[in-house]
């Protein structure tokens, strides 16, 4: 699942080529048709027509990122409103001049929505796991997730709030893993940089989030932000499905040095595995405790 850096990174190429373009058309795959006439929402979490009749004539006046979000403010007669995008486990954005442009195949056959500028380009938004969403809502208060997030890691708040919603009651007992992926605590925060970080930090990811020092705490916010700025250098992690919106891969995943390895990058040692979160994790119980 892309986490903060891959969406960054998404965000900032977006950012690149679709600021200011205005939207003359939607189209939806057969799949998304298909989940809306059973009334299952896949992928587009509205009705298809309300959704079309949103962003159809709409211009994209700025592309940002909440958390592993992306949102998209636009500007139509009448107002302002948000296109909130997820990309799920696989989901990916291209620009190009059509969706037979897209070079990856498999990204070309599961594409989902396709947005058609007004320059004759298109924007098409590929998911071939199928977990995406993707909405249109008023204002960003209304959207139930972005209320209940911590503020971002680059937020001047971040460090001090960290400590406080470690700590706080509801997760002194939880393992220190678990819940630095909860968006309620710091955003963005997935199984590979959850790892990586608790890693760089020295924290063992099963100890009880009320058994880690304020100290060890504030290594491990830095460790979190080091380990997502190195992953946006290096353009972010390409495990499998993701993408940028030029179709490039990142090369994080050459720089890992716990996450799905076997021996320890530090000590040597044999690299133990547990489930933490349903998510299987990765330590060396030499190097952290």
């Amino acid at each position: 699942m892309p986490e903060l850096p891959e969406v960054e990174l998404v965000r900032r190429s977006l950012e690149k080529e679709v600021e200011g373009a205005a939207i003359e058309a939607v189209a939806f795959s057969d799949f998304v048709k298909k989940g809306h006439a059973t009334s299952r929402k896949t992928i587009v979490k509205q009705e298809l027509d309300a959704f079309s009749r949103n962003v159809e004539g709409a211009t994209i006046s700025k592309v940002g990122r909440r958390g592993k979000y992306l949102y998209f403010i636009m500007e139509k007669t009448g107002g302002i409103f948000h296109m909130i995008s997820h990309l799920g486990m696989s989901g990916a954005f291209f620009v190009t001049d059509s969706i037979d442009g897209i070079t990856d195949s498999n990204y070309r056959k599961h594409w989902q929505v396709a947005f058609r500028l007004q320059d004759g380009r298109t924007l098409s938004y590929c998911d071939i796991r199928r977990f995406g969403e993707m909405l249109t809502i008023g204002r960003m208060a209304d959207f139930p997730p972005f209320n209940r997030m911590a503020v971002e890691y680059t937020h001047p708040d971040s460090l001090p709030d960290f400590i406080d919603r470690v700590r706080a009651p509801a997760n002194r007992k939880k393992a220190i893993k678990a819940v630095i992926m909860d968006s309620t605590v710091i955003p963005g925060v997935g199984n590979i940089y959850a790892s990586e970080a608790l890693f760089a930090s020295g924290i063992l990811p099963t100890r009880k989030a009320g058994n880690v020092s304020v100290k060890r705490l504030m290594a491990l916010h830095k460790a979190i932000a080091e380990v997502f700025d190195l992953s946006i250098e290096s353009g972010g992690s390409t495990i499998s499905d993701y993408r940028g919106v030029s179709g490039e891969k990142g090369s994080m995943q050459d720089r890992f040095h716990i996450y799905q390895k076997k021996s320890c990058s530090s000590c040597g040692g044999p690299v133990k595995t547990k489930t933490i979160a349903t998510r299987n994790t990765f330590y060396c119980t030499k190097c952290q405790r």
